[in-house]
């Protein structure tokens, strides 16, 4: 009696790719030559890794599991008996654009046979859908770039709450998304559970919480990234006490706050203390790993997250400065002798003369350059003072010492996240050590008595040092863990009112050099970016960045359910 109410269902999903190639050539008496290369390129749209559900029927003596065709990985067939209400047959599956060009669905044509005869709504004992593995529907248009893959998932199902049982009937359903190659009708497919589309999302819905950064960005070392970031911005109170509740994260055991986007389709996060009963609620020093130091340090070449001590300018003081003494614009350097000769030498020293052999001939193996005051650095071997910058700042090898800071932030890390360490991106921390202003160091008209300043510009994410780019993959500036600090830029496209919070400074990446002292930018507990000198102790704030495609499983970002990435 049951097996003759029973349903047998077959099931069968195409992927069909087309591609067009028209061929011109055009001949005339006129001639014009050229050349044009045309870049290798693939087109490989296809299925892989089908996965079923375990609690899925069974597969009986005449069915078979969902299955890619051996010899066209665009098809995908199975056949299965749903016997008695409540069984049910899914699957995920894989599409993958292993190819180099981005890919579209043309045309979505479904299909449903009752006992052969189409029909154009679905049983109402049967439940049959396509999705998206997180039951975004698939439509027309949208967009799969080359090198991603998105999941199908594939339910049927005997429905639970029927009234009658349906006699023995087979159901054939199929199923072709047409895959071409994109255009600009192509639109992305918006997941719902992947972090960077909760940015994307937000800012769609055009509540003003969330902005598009539209200025020069760099934050992978290896690749031009093409996405577009994202990042919350609060124009008043009550924007930022919504955002502080929709932008909370527990990764790798702590709690986060996911402040923007990369250009890579990654999110980044800034620690922000431990969950209590998977809550993030910590606030003042709870959000900080510790306070530390920066680098304990009295000369602009420590002025990084990491510096090479072997060519740091060392400053003296000279209290007083002999009658008679002479000072140079510049000097010219004899190696044949090792011997500096001052040039334009005068007994004042001036704005334009910084340079001395401090004695009245002007002829000296080892040159002072004063910069300050009485405060000076000596130079030798040809050096003059531009050159003695550069190499402390930009050499190709300035970056061997760590910093304190670092070393801070590189155990903290190799104590709680190695193992999440397949969930990063390897981006750039940007330590912009960019001189807008040499002030007392600029022998050509430098001002006496002023700092040396190093500006970030606040509206610009490119970092423009190869050396101040931290990555893992940069043998200039190579990071050894994916983690560092956020940049002064990055506080500053926020708008102060989202890093408020009493009693938490903490320390930015980014330098600012005064004279005598490294100086660093630091977020003040108002939200307020400022700076000081770098050997006082601040909180320590880590920032990593997730890989793009991430999802989290559950969770709404805000403080007493932030997501949950696993």
């Amino acid at each position: 009696m049951r097996r003759n109410k029973q349903m047998t269902t077959q099931f069968i999903l195409l992927g069909l790719l087309l591609i067009g190639v028209v061929y011109a050539i055009l001949q005339a008496n006129l001639q014009i030559n050229g050349t044009a290369k045309i870049q290798a390129n693939t087109w490989d749209i296809h299925f892989d890794n089908i996965v079923v559900n375990e609690n899925s029927v069974s597969i009986g003596e005449n069915d078979s599991d969902a299955t890619i065709d051996p010899e066209n990985n665009c098809k995908v067939d199975f056949e299965v008996t749903l016997s008695i209400p409540g069984d049910f047959y899914e699957f995920t599956i894989d599409v993958v654009n292993a190819g180099t060009i981005d890919g579209m669905i043309g045309e979505l044509n479904k299909t449903l046979k009752v006992n052969n005869e189409v029909v154009s709504e679905v049983p109402d004992y049967l439940n049959y859908s396509v999705t998206y593995s997180d039951g975004v529907e698939i439509e027309d248009n949208h967009k799969i770039e080359a090198g991603t893959t998105e999941t199908y998932l594939v339910r049927l199902e005997f429905k639970t709450d029927i009234e009658e049982l349906p006699q023995a009937t087979t159901i054939t359903t199929s199923l072709e998304p047409q895959y071409l190659q994109a255009d600009t009708t192509a639109v992305p497919v918006l997941h719902p559970s992947i972090l960077y589309n909760v940015f994307r999302i937000e800012s769609l819905s055009n509540s003003g919480l969330v902005s598009e950064y539209i200025g020069n960005h760099k934050d992978s070392f290896t690749k031009k990234g093409i996405e577009k970031i994202y990042h919350w911005y609060a124009t008043s109170d009550d924007n930022a006490n919504i955002i502080l509740d929709k932008w909370n994260v527990i990764f790798g055991g702590f709690c986060w706050k996911m402040y923007r986007t990369t250009d890579t389709g990654g999110v980044k996060l800034i620690y922000s203390g431990i969950p209590n009963n998977e809550k993030c609620t910590a606030s003042g020093t709870g959000q900080q790993i510790s306070s530390a130091y920066y680098n304990n340090s009295s000369s602009l070449g420590y002025a990084g997250y990491m510096y090479n001590p072997d060519t740091i300018l060392k400053t003296k003081n000279e209290n007083t400065i002999e009658s008679g003494v002479l000072f140079g614009r510049d000097v010219s350097y004899d190696f044949q002798n090792n011997t500096y000769s001052l040039i334009d030498p005068t007994s004042t020293r001036d704005n334009y003369h910084h340079y001395s052999c401090n004695n009245t001939t002007g002829i000296c193996s080892v040159v002072r350059y004063y910069h300050y005051s009485n405060y000076y650095v000596e130079l030798s071997l040809g050096n003059n003072i531009t050159k003695a910058i550069q190499n402390m700042l930009y050499a190709d090898n300035v970056n061997q010492t760590n910093s304190n800071i670092k070393n801070v932030i590189d155990n903290w890390y190799a104590n709680n996240l190695l193992d999440y360490a397949s969930k990063l991106e390897d981006i750039v921390f940007c330590n912009n050590r960019t001189i807008t202003d040499y002030a007392g160091w600029n022998p050509n008209g430098g001002r006496l008595n002023d700092e040396l300043i190093f500006t970030t510009n606040l509206s610009d994410l490119s970092c423009p040092n190869i050396t101040d780019q931290f990555s893992m993959n940069n043998e200039k500036a190579q990071l050894v863990y994916p983690v560092g600090l956020m940049s002064a830029t990055e506080a500053k496209l926020f708008n102060n009112k989202l890093l408020r919070s009493s009693n938490n400074w903490f320390w930015l990446i980014t330098p600012k050099n005064y004279f005598n002292l490294e100086g660093q930018y630091y977020v003040f507990d108002d939200g307020t970016i400022s700076y000081n000198y770098s050997g006082i102790s601040t909180g320590v704030r880590p920032v990593v960045s997730l890989k793009p495609g991430t999802k989290y499983k559950s969770g709404d970002g805000s403080k007493n359910n932030p997501y949950i990435v696993e």
